[in-house]
């Protein structure tokens, strides 16, 4: 399809392609800030781990990226993500720690 003659479907593929790159960069780049985190941080994602077992990639990057301190537009940013969407992933990461209503997901994080 790229050697194809249609223009717009050449310029949509390389896009394509481009954001799968992207990704496998930033799986990779997780991987290698994952391995300094827990060089500093040596049992924080096994805690995690203890208060559920439903905890996806994103949640793990999510919560150490809350264990850094950092505030939620460097944390959206740094995810690619909407400051509403960061919202939505804080509050699904409560549920899925069971944190109380008025604890504090930031608190309940750096406590870990």
């Amino acid at each position: 399809m790229v050697r194809d003659d249609k223009r717009d479907q050449r310029k949509e593929l390389k896009q394509l392609i481009g954001l799968i790159n992207l990704n496998s960069n930033q799986d990779k780049n997780w991987e290698d800030f994952r391995i300094v985190f827990e060089r500093v941080h040596e049992h924080f994602f096994d805690s995690l781990k203890k208060h559920s077992d439903t905890l996806t990639s994103s949640d793990l990057r999510l919560a150490a990226l809350i264990k850094m301190n950092l505030g939620s537009a460097d944390i959206a940013t740094m995810l690619g993500i909407s400051q509403n969407s960061l919202r939505i992933s804080r509050y699904r990461l409560r549920k899925k720690l069971h944190i109380q209503e008025g604890e504090s997901l930031s608190s309940f994080i750096q406590r870990l």
